[in-house]
């Protein structure tokens, strides 16, 4: 089962936020307080984080399938799904299956395609994610650095405090087997699939989804519209709260 926190107006629009590797739905929390007052807001936890049960095959299409079915057992029809990162890919793979069951989508410091297509890149990558757990640290240990080398120049001590917070609380099976489900991860050809309206946000300094990749997934999204974020780095929603709230805002209401 999907555990998720909400907003208590379950008569109006939807909006649902999904979170990515390093996350819960604890860090929408903002999110669902200041939306939560216009829309029925949801922040869900991925299979295997928070208090959402784990899924017995980790992989995206299987994330993307869970939560598309718990969604339609909430009655949850013409949502706006909002994903960052690991979220963003989920929302993606949601949207090109299932192509009239969304209103609109935002897609947040996301790609359509894990890295290079080289497999010894791609295991080098996640070694490297993995290499301290390995080595015995637990995630409350790997948790500052890995939130410093994700977020803009900027280093905000109360953004990273939050975020090192959270993920300090994810468990490290979940945290192992999000990184490998990125894996094979490429919806690159299926991207023109998408007729709904899509907003896409990068920010300046992500090296994790560089603003370049995020243009250039806008220019095969019919309705899309690109917004790149200055001084920001991955974790956009916290790092540039206030600007990202507005660009929200703004674009569901232009829908």
């Amino acid at each position: 089962m999907i555990h998720f926190i909400s907003s208590p107006n379950k008569n109006k629009k939807p909006l649902v936020f999904i979170h990515g590797i390093a996350s819960t739905s604890e860090i929408f929390i903002k999110q669902v307080k200041i939306f939560g007052k216009d829309y029925y807001v949801l922040s869900l936890d991925l299979p295997g984080f928070g208090k959402s049960e784990k899924l017995k095959k980790t992989s995206i299409s299987n994330y993307a399938k869970e939560i598309y079915n718990f969604l339609i057992s909430q009655n949850i029809s013409k949502p706006i799904l909002i994903g960052h990162s690991l979220g963003g890919m989920i929302v993606q793979k949601i949207i090109t299956q299932h192509r009239n069951y969304a209103e609109a989508a935002i897609l947040i410091a996301t790609s359509s395609k894990f890295g290079s297509s080289d497999i010894s890149w791609q295991n080098n990558f996640i070694n490297s994610r993995l290499e301290p757990l390995n080595n015995g640290k637990k995630m409350k240990d790997i948790a500052y650095m890995a939130i410093n080398n994700i977020i803009g120049p900027n280093k905000n001590k109360h953004v990273v405090q939050f975020a090192k917070k959270i993920m300090s609380s994810i468990s490290e099976e979940a945290y192992r087997e999000a990184i490998h489900s990125l894996i094979g991860f490429d919806l690159r050809d299926q991207l023109s699939l998408i007729k709904i309206p899509t907003l896409l946000i990068s920010g300046q300094y992500d090296e994790q989804a560089p603003a370049k990749t995020m243009l250039s997934m806008s220019k095969k999204i019919k309705k899309s519209k690109y917004v790149q974020f200055k001084e920001c780095g991955h974790l956009i929603h916290i790092e540039k709260s206030e600007i990202f709230n507005n660009t929200i805002k703004k674009f569901i209401l232009n829908l």
